[in-house]
């Protein structure tokens, strides 16, 4: 459903919706089938774990992988290739981390392959409510709500936390190692 929204909020024309097991031979004929389209996007079994199938299945069945893992969290295990005239982008499984991804990476990715010039989500400024601080090893995006001209991050900010993400309305990308007090000025990315 999520995948769907913002999809659709793309101007995408999905063709189909397929779930599949976590099972080689059913993900594999799945995968042949979403490559006879400009795009595939597959949600889940693209990491490490044991079950996850995705990676060595687009790579026996000839898709050149570009890109796989990036440095941001949430959404480490994102993948980027491609097979002939279809795009193929692995999102992590967890909803918060494949949402960023979305928006991120293949919302401007979807924009650009339909024509648009301007692909980026808007960037407002807005007050931070609150001291954050990024101790991570890699760049953060914070979900929070934009009101008012205050950027309030809501929630625990977990790649599995559902609430925080359905209540917000922005993000805010905090970098490897940054911090930044309360009432300070900020770009936030708005997607609502």
């Amino acid at each position: 459903m999520l995948l769907d929204a913002l999809l659709k909020r793309c101007g995408a024309v999905i063709y189909s919706v397929e779930h599949c097991r976590d099972e080689r031979e059913p993900l594999i004929d799945a995968i042949k089938r979403g490559t006879e389209n400009h795009i595939l996007i597959i949600s889940g079994g693209v990491s490490v774990g044991e079950h996850d199938f995705v990676k060595d299945a687009l790579r026996g069945l000839g898709v050149q992988i570009d890109i796989w893992r990036v440095a941001i969290k949430p959404g480490k295990p994102f993948l980027f290739g491609n097979i002939d005239k279809c795009a193929v982008f692995g999102l992590p499984g967890n909803p918060v981390s494949a949402f960023v991804t979305f928006l991120q990476f293949v919302r401007p990715a979807i924009l650009k392959m339909m024509g648009a010039t301007n692909f980026d989500l808007p960037k407002v400024p807005a007050k931070l409510s609150l001291d954050l601080t990024n101790d991570s090893d890699r760049p953060h995006y914070i979900r929070g709500r934009l009101e008012h001209g205050r950027f309030t991050p809501i929630g625990r900010q977990e790649s599995h936390a559902l609430f925080g993400l359905s209540q917000s309305n922005a993000l805010l990308r905090l970098a490897l190692g940054e911090s930044l007090k309360a009432d300070e000025i900020v770009d936030v990315q708005i997607w609502d």
